[in-house]
């Protein structure tokens, strides 16, 4: 009887795996066809089939079943909660076949998601490594320029250069894509060695992330579509020479600017939560990333805050040196607040809060303008992180300019933090 026992448990777990494999193959397909949507029908089958893998897996795994025969009994038996979900898996297999006709339409010769794929290699074909006297002859056309936007030596971004081992130069425009190149460079040096509100180095940032300054009303869809978001960065003149790179160069390029994970101050919370769906964010690498760096930003903004108006004003400082109404506001989400933690009440402020405490007449007299320097400065870099912060917690596809964004600004900001 135990060797059957046995059996059986291999049986369930052959089912999870396979069950699990499939789910893996469908989330592949899903990430790489977001762009161009699924039915209703066919998201729906997916969802079911989610909601069977993870019934298994808690099944499977559960630490408190004792007596594994008795499971295997009552899981795999006829009439079993097993044999109930496979034969919904089974039934699930017609919604795979509609998913597979979706594939067909979507991914199949001459559809949308083929064109793009073709796109996407041609354009990756036009990009190499350049050759020494190649180097040699372009080098004197930009060296001038970084130098004087963001002091980046010649020397550096050769040394820079030469270990680069993605290709980068577009064989159809070498200059545009050694400008880009370069500018990454010069960003991240200037990010390095120059104060972060520095008056010249705000203005050198602003020549190619655009001009942030003035207070933006964000169309709705602009944290969820990438085509109003790709409108609104060159609206606001962002430079697409730093990111019209094949993905691969593009990290390569700022990997200066990403080295270094700030570090979370648990005190102050977990401000931008992940999304709900595990496969959602398996299939988003990027955003994961970005996820990360944005907690542990918010975490330290919050406590930079309430740090420096505990210091002047007391423990009790949001009583008196909020903006009108915002006090009540926090009191209000801090008791709905169910999850049993102390946080303290500036955990409570919506991202576009922090301006707003930051830059009230008195704190700002008194406090932080020896920080920020202007306040129109505190606007801009917030607003250059409200996007992507909000594309993160919508779960949706982060775009290189996202990226970007977030390792330059949280990087400046950190530094301001821990001068």
């Amino acid at each position: 009887m135990e060797n059957d026992w046995q059996r059986r448990l291999t049986e369930a777990n052959s089912f999870v795996r396979e069950h699990e494999e499939q789910m893996r193959r469908l989330r592949e397909f899903a990430a790489s066809t977001r762009p161009f949507g699924l039915d209703s029908e066919t998201l729906r089958s997916i969802a079911k089939m989610r909601e069977q893998a993870n019934f298994l897996k808690v099944m499977q795994s559960n630490p408190a079943i004792a007596d594994v025969a008795a499971v295997i009994r009552g899981v795999t038996g006829p009439g079993s909660a097993l044999m109930a979900a496979k034969a919904q898996a089974m039934e699930s297999h017609s919604a795979m076949a509609h998913a597979a006709a979706a594939i067909g339409k979507i991914t199949g010769p001459g559809s949308a998601y083929d064109l793009a794929t073709q796109s996407l290699s041609e354009f990756a074909k036009r990009f190499r490594v350049p050759e020494f006297d190649e180097m040699s002859r372009l080098l004197p056309k930009v060296q001038n320029s970084i130098w004087l936007q963001y002091g980046l030596p010649k020397s550096h971004f050769e040394t820079i250069l030469s270990g680069f081992r993605q290709p980068w130069l577009d064989v159809r425009d070498q200059l545009g894509s050694l400008t880009g190149v370069a500018k990454l460079q010069g960003i991240g040096h200037l990010i390095a060695t120059k104060p972060p509100f520095d008056l010249d180095a705000v203005s050198a940032l602003r020549i190619d992330l655009g001009d942030w300054r003035d207070r933006i009303n964000w169309p709705i869809t602009a944290a969820t579509d990438v085509t109003v978001r790709t409108a609104l960065y060159a609206e606001r003149g962002f430079n697409p020479a730093l990111t019209t790179f094949p993905s691969e160069t593009f990290e390569e390029g700022i990997a200066g600017l990403r080295s270094g994970l700030p570090p979370l101050v648990a005190a102050y919370g977990d401000p931008v939560p992940r999304s709900d769906d595990d496969e959602e964010e398996e299939s988003f690498f990027r955003n994961n990333v970005i996820h990360d760096w944005l907690q542990r930003f918010e975490s330290q903004i919050r406590r930079f805050i309430d740090m420096l108006m505990t210091e002047h004003y007391g423990s009790d400082w949001p009583r008196h040196q909020l903006p009108n109404g915002l006090y009540d506001t926090w009191v209000e989400k801090q008791v709905k607040d169910k999850s049993g933690r102390d946080w303290p009440l500036v955990y409570y402020a919506d991202f576009t809060e922090y301006e707003l405490v930051i830059c009230k007449r008195d704190n700002w007299n008194k406090i932080f303008g020896k920080y920020f320097k202007r306040q129109e400065h505190v606007r801009e870099s917030l607003q250059r992180l409200y996007l992507p912060r909000n594309a993160t917690m919508h779960a949706r596809p982060l775009m290189p300019e996202d990226e970007l964004f977030v390792f330059v600004e949280v990087r400046r900001l950190i530094k301001l933090f821990y001068p």
